[in-house]
């Protein structure tokens, strides 16, 4: 549409096969600066393949993936890395580093070989450690914390890179209640800030309180994308997940009340 800023990142008729097996279809949305962007569907659905895919770790079958306009497939790793900061699902560390150790890898796409850590990487990881909260056991090793204190500190280490776009694969996956929303305020906080981010979520009342718009994928392909009201109408909402809902007014929104599987 006119007026509307550039993408940070585009995917125009995007696949990806894996095993010969066809799981993202014609794939096409933007990102652009200032949005949070919810990506919901059915297990199995494609969304972390094309994710994966959005970030360059997998190469598409067909179609174009464009960063800031220049294409994905055209640059470095360290380049993307600069570009897309990706949060994977899981959260896992093998190694017992210091928390503010695992941070500060966030700051390595912007490492310069005959310098070590500056006042600009430090500065980046500090910030990074206040905002999740995590920054009181910055000393202690991330294999001794809780798997909710876990998901904050890779949180922590995807914002430290201070990329323009923010890919999270289920970044509220095994957080309590509280910590769900304080993940939430910092993504909307980060892409209202100037960046972009695109958070894969489980939790429609998440995606529709948080989100400026909600793309949701059904078998491969993308079926909606679009503001969170109109995605997650109710017909909508039972012929892609089977489930009955009804939308309750939160006085800032709307939030789809689970009702019954179909």
């Amino acid at each position: 549409m006119s007026g509307e800023s550039p993408a940070l990142l585009a995917a125009e008729s995007v696949s990806v096969a894996l095993g010969g097996v066809g799981v993202v279809h014609g794939a096409s949305l933007t990102l652009r600066p200032g949005e949070i962007v919810a990506l919901v569907g059915p297990n199995g659905a494609g969304k972390t393949t094309l994710m994966r895919a959005l970030t360059g770790l997998l190469a598409p079958a067909s179609g174009q993936l464009l960063v800031g306009g220049q294409s994905l497939g055209g640059m470095t790793p360290r380049e993307r890395s600069r570009r897309i900061a990706y949060l994977p699902q899981g959260h896992v560390f093998h190694w017992p580093m210091a928390v503010g150790d695992v941070v500060m890898l966030g700051r390595h796409p912007h490492a310069d070989p005959f310098t070590g850590t500056t006042e600009a990487d430090r500065a980046a990881v500090e910030r990074a450690l206040v905002a999740t909260t995590t920054a009181a056991f910055a000393a202690r090793p991330v294999t001794s914390l809780s798997g909710g204190e876990r998901a904050r500190v890779a949180l922590a280490r995807a914002l430290a890179t201070e990329a323009p776009v923010l890919l999270a694969d289920e970044p509220t996956a095994s957080l309590d209640p509280r910590h769900q929303l304080v993940v939430m305020e910092l993504l909307r906080q980060a892409a209202h800030s100037g960046g972009g981010v695109l958070a894969i979520l489980h939790d429609l009342t998440l995606a529709a309180r948080y989100c400026d718009r909600v793309v949701i994928m059904d078998r491969g392909r993308i079926v909606a994308d679009t503001a969170p009201a109109e995605a997650l109408n109710p017909a909508r909402v039972a012929a892609v997940f089977g489930v009955e809902t009804v939308h309750v007014d939160i006085g800032e929104g709307f939030a789809p009340l689970l009702r019954r599987p179909l």
